[in-house]
Order: structure tokens, then sequence, then C-alpha cells
């Protein structure tokens, strides 16, 4: 078995890519003796130093160091590994490749075929499922040298590692070589390989990761477990559970994996002890307040689109100019025995043309424009639509613009032409003239069949309607509900405004939308808002019974949400959740919840409570203590299967009998175990 780590830094990225780090050579020893590396690749950003190399690889005498780099490859990042040999070659490659980066700012799959030739002499490794990921799309051209994806995380690689057809995947620490570089931090981030070959070579590399039965997160060559610490501790991929007495230790075994594996901060959900009873019901109102506001935008969202669509429009100055129009229209054409010399001129009331502005045509322009200078996702947009056709397209639509453009600039010249003639004639005359000539009555026909459809829509979306009513958990369910407020003073609370009046909107309002609208705009509020306070929405947390939470329940709901929400996560660690709950719930509730998660995912849970500790059938069992030596404590991590007679330390050294454990730290003692059995039997029906 081989330990591999082929992504490492050395030098800091250009561009500000990555923190400013100096690389220190003690340390990359340190290193490597730490984490016991039995080979390493030095893969810096789109560049790669063969001074710098070579004082490497004398310096790391136990190592097998590979030369490569870390290419910006279409959308995503390539690892690209050599042998070590020829290094004066690959380095006037990889200066090609600095090159047409700095240019470029990515490379491409030709690029990069030019560039390497055979690709077949390298090891190729995208990442796959890790930011950024290179596409399966721009990994076409490469596939038949593209057989192993770098992951993010264990749950990443136990996921891919069971699909037959995916690629094999790998673990790597993508460490910084830095001055103040913390081995800690990088424990458990190496893929290990099981091949004989000594020492190693690139191929025996490609040979092992072809095959996936030759790769895993541990040394005893199993998928079902990963490496956590450089002891070689490891944990289950699914539920680990984490017993021992008081201060002896487990705790700190939750801290350090959490320091360990979230050095992003956003890959392990850490529920430490008595956390979800902290949360007072201010704070638990603020997150109900926070889902109804999400359920709320998510129920208005079309609503609100129509009500950005009318809230500019000003009635009142339609009607009047409207009113202006035809009453002056009306007394021009009564008025025909005024008429002179200057009213009788065409030009007189002559209308002017209507310019509508070409929108649709203008957002096609931008939008061919947009797909020839796309960057990220340049390979896929060429290989549907080819550069000499985009710019046809661009030269085609540019004349229709032009053309377009020119038509509305000739207009444009004319009504001012005829207006100021207009105006010239009306003064002379004394025949009344038509007011507002300019209107245009097909804009006033729109803005009248948008009040009327936004009116039936408004009072649609304040029609009684459930949302959402489903449970949650074995306990709880959630309901969301949309209806009509009831009074101003549920708008007042819906804005948060209490010097607001809006009795002064709602009060013989509400029920007619046009004019309702109108009121709320004359209030002052922000325009983008008003949609809010047509319909209210309603978000409650309802016990079994259906009725909403007590302050014991809502500790109780935020457990099974915070459960719910490490989905999202890498690994989940929970410390002691019977310290805030009773039996009955974890039993009823938990368990089967923390049990699903640890089938997605690595789950360590701390107990001392027998209803979690052995009833979820843990697929791992840790065990701290704390011994005290010769005037000193120690402490000490033992672990095993379920079913084992003995747990174990990493390195094999102690041992501990499995069922002592189990008795004294979930039930007390064997003593107790039997008396409260005893007691249990005193209360049974003869």
């Amino acid at each position: 078995m081989k330990r591999i780590d082929l992504h490492i830094h050395t030098i800091p990225a250009p561009n500000g890519k990555d923190a400013g780090f100096t690389f220190d050579i003690a340390n990359f020893q340190h290193f490597t003796s730490e984490l016991q590396l039995d080979a390493i690749a030095i893969t810096n950003h789109n560049l790669f130093n063969q001074e710098q190399f070579q004082t490497i690889n004398d310096a790391l005498t136990d190592t097998v160091v590979f030369p490569g780099i870390e290419i910006d490859y279409e959308d995503g990042h390539l690892l690209l590994i050599s042998e070590n040999q020829e290094l004066d070659d690959f380095a006037a490659k990889c200066a090609s490749i600095e090159h047409e980066y700095d240019a470029e700012g990515k490379i491409s799959t030709a690029k990069l075929l030019e560039i390497f030739g055979d690709l077949g002499n390298y090891l190729l490794i995208p990442h796959h499922d890790k930011k950024p990921a290179v596409s399966d799309t721009a990994l076409q051209p490469l596939k038949e040298h593209i057989f192993s994806g770098e992951v993010a995380s264990p749950k990443k690689f136990q996921r891919l590692i069971k699909v037959d057809d995916a690629l094999t995947p790998v673990l790597f620490s993508d460490a910084r070589i830095s001055d103040s570089l913390e081995v800690d931090n990088y424990q458990g981030k190496q893929t290990i390989i099981k091949t004989d070959v000594e020492p190693l070579t690139l191929d025996s590399v490609k040979v092992a990761l072809r095959d996936k039965s030759k790769v895993f997160l541990t040394d005893i060559e199993s998928h079902d477990f990963f490496q956590v610490f450089r002891d070689g501790q490891k944990l289950s991929h699914g539920l680990n559970v984490v017993l021992g007495s008081r201060s002896s230790g487990k705790t700190h075994l939750l801290d350090k994996l959490h320091d360990t594996y979230d050095t992003e901060g956003e890959q392990i959900k850490y529920i430490e002890q008595f956390e979800l009873v902290k949360a007072d019901e201010k704070e638990f109102n603020r997150m109900l307040e926070k889902q109804r506001s999400n359920v709320r935008e998510q129920h208005l969202a079309s609503f609100k689109e129509v009500v950005a669509d009318v809230v500019e429009i000003d009635r009142k100055t339609t009607h009047h100019e409207l009113e202006e129009y035809v009453t002056s229209l009306v007394k021009y054409a009564k008025s025909e025995e005024l008429q002179d010399e200057y009213s009788k001129a065409v030009l007189f009331s002559e209308s002017p043309f209507t310019i509508r502005p070409n929108e649709s045509l203008e957002d096609l322009l931008l939008s061919v424009k947009r797909l020839l200078d796309e960057d990220n996702y340049r390979g896929v947009v060429r290989r549907h639509l080819p550069e000499a056709s985009l710019k046809a397209l661009i030269d085609e639509l540019s004349v229709e613009y032009k053309k377009v453009h020119t038509q509305q600039l000739k207009k444009q010249w004319v009504n001012e032409l005829v207006d100021d003639v207009s105006r010239e004639l009306q003064a002379s005359s004394s025949s009344p003239s038509i007011k507002n000539n300019e209107i245009d009555l097909y804009d006033v026909l729109l803005e009248k069949e948008k009040l009327r459809q936004f009116s039936a829509i408004a009072k649609a979306v304040k029609s009684p309607v459930d949302i959402d009513d489903k449970p949650f958990g074995q306990k709880f369910s959630i309901k969301a509900q949309a209806g009509p407020f009831t009074g101003a003073q549920e708008l007042r609370e819906e804005s948060g405004k209490r010097e607001v009046k809006f009795s002064l909107a709602f009060d013989d309002h509400y029920d007619s939308p046009i004019v309702y609208l109108d009121k709320l705009k004359g209030l002052g509020l922000d325009n983008t808002t008003l949609y809010r306070y047509f319909c209210k929405v309603r978000y409650r947390v309802l016990n079994e019974y259906g009725k909403p939470v007590s302050g014991g329940e809502q500790s109780e709901f935020n457990l099974l949400k915070a459960l719910q929400d490490a989905r999202q996560y890498e690994m989940l660690l929970i410390d002691e959740p019977e310290s805030s709950f009773d039996n009955v719930f974890l039993k009823d509730n938990v368990n089967q919840v923390i049990k699903e998660i640890s089938a997605e995912m690595p789950v360590v849970v701390v107990t001392h409570n027998n209803t979690v500790g052995m009833l979820m059938q843990p697929d791992y069992v840790l065990y701290t203590s704390r011994e005290t030596g010769t005037g000193t404590d120690e402490y000490y991590l033992y672990s095993g299967c379920p079913g084992d007679k003995e747990f174990k330390t990493a390195d094999g050294t102690k041992s501990v009998t499995s069922y002592e454990v189990l008795m004294e730290s979930l039930e007390a003692g064997v003593t107790a175990y039997g008396e409260r059995g005893g007691l249990y039997d005193s209360y049974k029906k003869k």
C-alpha cells in the first residue's frame, strides 16, 4: 500500500488567486515525514519551476517526487503530472502553458494538445467533485486519458467509488507548503493505492488509479472507512458513536475533526452540546420569520413582476391628458367656421409618428455578442456555434439594427419639425388647437388592459390557499398559508414601519386593487415592496396535536432542523444530544434521521446514552480514555466495529474489552445494569 498526495503547491498562484505564502523546505520535509507519504506531485498554478523542483527532489529523499502543473483548463482545473524524467522538456512545455495562460486566462483543449502532444505520457486528474470542476463536456475530447478525478471530501469519495462508470475518485491535500504550515490540517487528506512497485513510478500509479479496487482512503483495503489522523485512526463513512467518561477527550476529538476537515468553513456541520437549547423564543421567531419570508417570496414571485409592471402607471395623468385630447378634438371639429389659412394647413393638426424602442432586436444583438465573447464556456459554445457563424450573425443583426435605428431617427426628426411648424401655425391662428396631439392611444389601451388584468390577479392572489403542509420528523408539521390581510395592523407588522398609517390605504380600499395600489404609493413606501401588502403569508410550526410548539418543543424542532441542514455538508458531528432531550424524543424522532444521514455522509455522535449509543446500530465505535501514568494523564483513543471483542488503539499496541466499555459508558456498569433489570421486573403485572 502506498500513500500519495499529488496536489501540492510550493509557489503562490499569480493574479491574487492564492494568499501569499513563503515556501519552506524544512516544513516540506516535516510534512512528508509526518504524513508518511510515499509519493507527491508539485502542482503549482499554470507554472513549473524546474530549479525549485530539483531542490525539493534532492531534499525529500524518502519520497518520490513527480513534476506537475495545475492548469486552468477550459471551465475548471486540471492536474497534469509527468514522470520524473526529461525535466527540460517538461519545463519548456509548462513555460508555454504559463505564457498562454497569461495571454488568454485559460488553456483550451486545442492548446493543451498542441503543447503536450501525446497525453498518454502523463497522468491527467481533473477537479471532478471539487470546485472549480471541469465539466463533462470539456473532458470529452480527453476521455481516453481521463480515468481519475479529484474530490473535495471523504463523502464525495465514497459516493463516486460506488458508481461503476464514474471516474476513480482521489482525495489530495491541495496544501500550500509555507513557513506557517500546520501538518494537522492535512492529515487524512491523501489517497492510498494498492501496489507493490518500489519505488513508485508514474505508470504504476496510473495502473492503480484505473482500478477502483486498488484505491482507498485507509490502509486496511476497505472502502467503508477513511483515515482521519496521522497515527492511522480511521472512521466509518457511516455512523460512528463515541463513548467515554467525563473529561476523557470526547469533545476534544470532535473539535479536532472539525478543525481538520472544516478548513473552508463550510464542510462540517457541528452540533455542539446544549447549543440548540440556548436559543430563546426571539431567536426561534426570527428563524420562523426568515422561513416565512422565503416562502412568501416564492409564492409572490410572479405577482411581484405584475406589480412592478403597473406600479409606475400614472392613471390620473393619463386620464387628464386623454380628456384634454378628446375635448380639444371635439372643439376643433365644431369650429370649422373659425378656420383660417393657418388652421387649414395640414401640419396644423398633424399627428406625430409613433416611435417604439426595438428592445427585442437590441437584446438579441447583445446576446449574440455575449456568446461570441464568452470565456468560461468558450469550448462548449464553439462546438455548437462556430465563431464565424456568430460574427456573420452579428454583422447581419447590426445592419438590421442600423436600418431600424435610422428609421427611428428620421421619424424623430420629422416629429420635431412638424411640432415646430404646428406651434407656429397654432400661434398665428384664431382656430382652437388639438391638445396632446402626440398621445398614443395604443399605449392608453395597453395601460387600461394591464390595470384590468392586475386587478383580477390581485383579487386572486389573496384568496386563501395552503402553500405548504408537510410533516417534519415524526412529531412536527410545517404549515404555510396565504390569504388576505385582516386589517391595517397586520400591514404595519408586515412592513415593520410603525409610523406609516396603513389605515389610509386599507380602510375602504383593500378590495379595490387599483385604488389600493394608488393609496399605498401615497404612503411613501418603497415601490419595490408594494406587492407584499396584497397577500399575507403565515408560516407556523405545529406539534403532533396541531398546536403551536412550546418552548421545549422549539428546541426539539431546532435539533431536527439542524439535522436536516446537515445534508448540505460533508460531515456531521453531534456532541451529546441526550443532554437536552428525553429518550422518547431521541428514539422516535432523532435516531432515524441520524441513521438516514449516515447513509449519505460520515456522522460522529458523542453520547453516554444507550438509546442513542447502540439502538442506532452504529457502524463503528470509538472509546476515549484518560489514564493516569507516572504522575501525568495520558489520553487514548480506542476503536472497533460492533461485535468486536476488543477495541484497539490505531497502532494496535493497547486494547480494552468492548463489553466492559459498553457497560461502563452506557449502563453505569454491569452491576447497575442488572439492578435496573430487577427493578423493572418488579413493576410487571404477575
